[in-house]
């Protein structure tokens, strides 16, 4: 993605900070441009707003003409408070919403999330009251219980760069593990605006069967896109490593759905 010649420089990202309903500050990189709709993106468990990956996704949009946002997710980045995997997050995600709101004159936001950031998206348009114009999940989590990474040590530095994983560790509780969560599988029922489901066949760390259950959970209009690719990637590892695949996708529903 980043090798396109026809993007432009990206532009400066004001950084922003939101309180959440608890008192938790919620930071946000905001990325402006003269567009209809902001693309709010949420990026999954142990990803941050400044990860290479997410700057270039940044990068994408803006160039393409769209205000862009990219959060941390409490627990994350410059976000205070501790990760719940999906349990609080959506409040967080209703106040960054509110503040985008307050601070341009959108007619509408898309969200795109990635990996844990789905199930969140998921959860947080089923609660609260967004001028949502569509979502696009890359990798998403239907069900915290349905999660069963699969850990091949010969192939698991393709996906995960260590040093960079110490350095950047998120703060979580492991007794939220066992703690009740919210279920995208069963939120996603009362999400009703057009939504786009990416998944990698055989994604090492969360299986495509995570998509075919929330589509097939989903109202319409949904669509499902199983990419059958080697590498059993996930999340923003496809931006990298199937490019041509992935991007098109994401380029023809927003067309669709969501006008500059």
């Amino acid at each position: 993605m980043s090798s396109r010649p026809r993007l432009e420089s990206i532009r400066q990202a004001e950084a922003v900070t939101v309180i959440s309903f608890d008192g938790t500050p919620i930071q946000y990189d905001f990325y402006d441009a003269p567009s209809r709709t902001l693309v709010l993106v949420i990026p999954g468990f142990w990803r941050d707003r400044r990860h290479a990956s997410m700057v270039r996704l940044a990068n994408w949009f803006v160039s393409s003409g769209y205000r862009t946002a990219i959060c941390d997710l409490r627990g994350h980045g410059g976000s205070g408070g501790t990760f719940g995997f999906n349990l609080n997050e959506h409040y967080d995600i209703d106040a960054i919403v509110k503040d985008l709101m307050e601070r341009c004159a959108l007619e509408s936001i898309t969200i795109i999330a990635l990996s844990y950031g789905g199930a969140i998206a998921i959860s947080a348009a089923a609660r609260h009251d967004f001028p949502l114009a569509s979502m696009l999940l890359i990798s998403p989590v239907a069900d915290f219980a349905m999660v069963s990474p699969r850990i091949n040590p010969f192939t698991i530095h393709r996906h995960i760069m260590f040093t960079q994983a110490i350095r950047r560790s998120p703060r979580f509780d492991w007794n939220l593990f066992r703690a009740p969560k919210l279920r995208a599988a069963d939120d996603v029922e009362n999400v009703h605006v057009p939504l786009s489901l990416v998944h990698v066949k055989n994604d090492w760390l969360i299986d495509h069967t995570h998509s075919i259950a929330l589509y097939e959970r989903a109202n319409e209009p949904k669509e499902l896109h199983i990419i059958d690719i080697p590498g059993n990637y996930h999340a923003d590892r496809i931006f990298l490593n199937a490019p041509t695949q992935i991007e098109p996708l994401i380029e023809e529903f927003l067309e669709r759905y969501s006008p500059r």
